[in-house]
């Protein structure tokens, strides 16, 4: 089976989805709360159920309370989910290109 998106950056760089894989393209860790259900992202908390726009502003325990809405705007702006993560990212592969 091939890659998954990574959910802040987009490149295939996930090996499972919600498996805590970090992504070496943009360092998001994909959290286990966030996964796919008929083609959209749908997120289960123990609380509530977010989905939608709301899941984006969702704070990520596993992304230092970081929202995949600041990863994907902090990504945009300096390629990498957040600054101190600049050190540990690496420009994606052509294969990791959607």
């Amino acid at each position: 089976m091939g890659k998954l998106p990574c959910l802040c950056c987009g490149c295939l760089t996930i090996d499972e989805r919600g498996g805590y894989d970090i992504c070496p393209v943009c360092f998001w860790e994909d959290d286990a709360y966030l996964v796919f259900e008929n083609g959209g992202i749908k997120g289960v908390r123990v609380d509530r159920e977010v989905s939608g726009d709301d899941l984006l502003d969702e704070p990520s325990g596993a992304n230092h309370g970081l929202t995949l809405r600041q990863g994907k705007e902090n990504y945009k702006k300096f390629g990498a989910c957040e600054k101190d993560m600049i050190p540990y990212v690496r420009k994606p592969k052509r294969e990791e290109l959607k």
